[in-house]
Order: structure tokens, then sequence, then C-alpha cells
């Protein structure tokens, strides 16, 4: 083999050298966010924002399934539940008020207790429940009327009580199994407007049975 071509082979070998690796099939999980910079969610001065518990997702695990569980005796506030989900574009930002509402209402019911606010679309705990309690949000729409109950839930599996917050609401059952959908146990009578809905009167009238209820099942 002639001296040129033996450079050749060698100045090639080098070339693919440089090649980056192959991305891997199943890329890692990114870790949970956890925002408390929401307005109202910074931690008092010389103390450290408390953060949750991550929970890796089981593969397979929906988008909804939280990733995290929580820290003990904090709380996790889920993004709410929007029914029907086709109009999950539509009521997003209606959503996250909703949802900054809530956490400024719990940070008020339960001050010092370390909250984790998750981000869009996580909504429920993984099958073996959370450390932390739970509330959330079911938001319900029908064309320019809404219609919005809280949820609140002990830590691990327990059930979830239902709390009307704006709009008429007549529940069947006024808690509901873990992870079992909520909607089924409601009936909207009165839907108020989706524009202005976080300004209505009965929001406010209303969030001394929500007060009452995370209370109720606070560790």
């Amino acid at each position: 083999m002639s001296r040129a071509t033996i450079l050749s082979v060698f100045l090639v070998g080098c070339a693919g050298s440089t090649q980056e690796p192959e991305a891997p099939l199943d890329p890692p999980i990114p870790p949970p966010i956890v925002r408390h910079e929401e307005p109202g969610t910074t931690a008092p001065a010389g103390t450290a924002a408390p953060r949750g518990t991550a929970t890796p997702a089981a593969r397979g695990d929906a988008p909804e399934i939280s990733r995290s569980i929580g820290a003990q005796n904090g709380v996790v506030v889920f993004w709410p539940r929007i029914i029907p989900r086709d109009v999950a574009d539509a009521t997003r930002d209606l959503a996250k008020g909703l949802q900054a509402r809530m956490r400024d209402l719990v940070a008020r019911t339960l001050p010092g207790r370390p909250i984790d606010v998750r981000p869009e679309p996580e909504r429920v705990c993984p099958r073996a429940g959370c450390t932390a309690m739970t509330v959330g949000v079911l938001l319900t729409r029908n064309q320019n009327g809404c219609a919005a109950l809280a949820l609140v839930s002990g830590p691990g599996t327990a059930p979830a009580k239902l709390v009307s917050w704006g709009g008429g609401i007549r529940l069947r059952s006024d808690t509901v199994p873990f992870r079992e959908p909520p909607e089924t146990q409601v009936t909207v009578t009165d839907y108020l407007g989706c524009e202005g809905f976080l300004a209505e009167e009965s929001l406010g009238l209303n969030e001394s049975e929500v007060v009452r209820a995370i209370r109720a099942v606070a560790p």
C-alpha cells in the first residue's frame, strides 16, 4: 500500500471519530418543575423556598400524572381539570388564574407549609398516591359559561372532597374515590361568564367552604 493511500485511510478514520453519538431512543424524563415564582409564592425572608419531592414517572405514565408527590406536610396544587377537553386551549388563561388563586388560598390557610404548584397538564397523583395533601380545580365550560369546583384530598390515596366554588352546582356525592373522575358526581345548574370569572362575587363567597375543606384534610 502506497504512503498516499495510508494517509487517506488515516484522515477518513479521524474524520469519522468526530461524529457525535446517536441520541438515545428513550431520553431521560426531565426533572419536575416546582414553581415558586408565581405571585405570592416566595418564601419568607431568610428562608429557602420549599420544594416538592420528585418522583420519576413510570414508563407509560400519561403526561397528566404529577412528576412530584410533594413534601411531607406540604400541599401539591394541581393544574385544573378542564371539561370538556376540547375547550382546554380556549380556557387555559382562566385555568392558570384559578390555579394561582388556589395557591394563594392554600398559603393563607396553611401558612409555612411547602407548596408545590404543578405545571400543565399535571392534575393527578401517581397510582401509589402523593406524600403531600393535594388540591385542584374541576373547571367546566359550556360555550361562554364556566363553573368551578375545588378538589381537596388528603395524603396518600385519600378520596377527593368536592366543594362548589363558582357557578350553580348540584353534587350527587361530595366525595369521589382516589383518581376517579369527579365530573361523574357533578351537575351544573348555572354557569357564570368565563370572561371575568375570577372577579365573580360568588367565587369569594364560596372560598370559606374551600378553606374549611383544606383545614379538614391537612395533616
